[in-house]
């Protein structure tokens, strides 16, 4: 009996709601000191309206070289140079994070951590039910960023001045229960983003 991959899996649940996802697998020998000279990455991409829903998994024998990561994101209408990812509030961001920022609104600044390395003010694209959309999801899917940036993710943005934003989390979304959330919550949280942004 053939074992069912993790991509399989997600394939399968994206074709049942309709979607039809593009699949890549590349693996590849490098020529590279040391032993182990492999390099593999599988990615799915699904673009539907104007969303895109994208996994990627690779794998690469030289530290730091791995990347993993699982999100949907659309461009929104912001001509200003505009960079910020925002987080769920913990308290270790107080010693570790750089590059903080308060939105001096109660309801973003008591919940969520928000760095910026132009000083952006995220306030006026999230209402208080955004925020709650979020939390909501990060309880489910953990850790959850919220990104705001031009040209994000560069593998699937080719124009580095489209402003995108997106919910990623940096692990494998394949369940179920995590994909329809991720669909239904996460695309209603940036495209609420969208119309504030427009």
């Amino acid at each position: 009996m053939e074992e069912i991959s993790a991509v399989d899996i997600l394939v399968e649940n994206l074709k049942k709601r309709g979607i039809n996802p593009e699949i890549q697998r590349i693996e590849r020998n490098l020529i590279l000191p040391g032993s182990s000279r492999m390099w593999s990455k599988k990615s799915v991409l699904a673009k539907f309206d104007s969303i895109f829903y994208y996994a990627v998994d690779s794998y690469g024998a030289i530290a730091h070289s791995s990347n993993t990561f699982t999100g949907v994101y659309t461009e929104i209408f912001n001509g200003s140079d505009i960079d910020c990812t925002l987080y769920r509030k913990d308290w270790i961001h107080k010693l570790l994070v750089r590059n903080r920022i308060r939105a001096g609104v109660r309801y973003i600044d008591d919940y969520l951590t928000i760095t910026s390395l132009s000083k952006y003010n995220p306030s006026s694209l999230l209402t208080q039910s955004d925020v709650n959309i979020f939390l909501k999801i990060n309880e489910a899917i953990n850790p959850l960023k919220l990104i705001i940036e031009k040209g994000y993710p560069p593998s699937i943005v080719n124009d580095s001045k489209k402003l995108m934003v997106g919910l990623e989390t940096d692990y494998w979304v394949y369940k179920d229960a995590e994909i329809e959330l991720l669909l239904n919550q996460g695309i209603r949280l940036i495209k609420s983003i969208k119309v504030a942004s427009a």
